[in-house]
């Protein structure tokens, strides 16, 4: 048995929150699919982007990279004046233990829930 199939999925929730679900291994060889939904959710100066990995069962190197190139485009653009922010929600240990060994736990914001996520982009 072989790995999930990847799949990237972009919509919009109340208060104009970009939502990125990412269903299945984030790495090397999915991480381009995930690409194009997040550069447009990120082109905006006001972005408000919740990427979900709560059902990504993996992620490397090149997913925790992609993850923060848009997080500092959008951190960057807040910081010029710009509104909104890059947050992650995630249930899965797995994926939550890579975050926590890279770091990333404490430079970006993450939640366990989607709801928990989107109401601190709300503010």
């Amino acid at each position: 048995m072989g790995p999930a199939p990847f799949q990237a999925s972009a919509s919009e929730l109340e208060g104009g929150i970009r939502l990125l679900e990412v269903n299945g291994e984030l790495d090397l060889s999915t991480a381009a699919q995930l690409e194009g939904p997040l550069e447009e959710a990120i082109e905006s100066p006001k972005s408000a982007v919740l990427i979900d990995l709560s059902d990504c069962t993996f992620i490397d190197s090149t997913g925790i990279a992609l993850v923060v190139r848009a997080w500092q485009r959008v951190d960057a653009a807040a910081g010029n004046g710009g509104e909104g922010g890059l947050v992650l929600c995630c249930q899965n240990e797995q994926v939550r233990r890579v975050l926590e060994v890279t770091g990333l736990e404490h430079s970006l914001r993450v939640f366990g829930t989607r709801d928990e996520a989107a109401a601190a982009l709300r503010g």
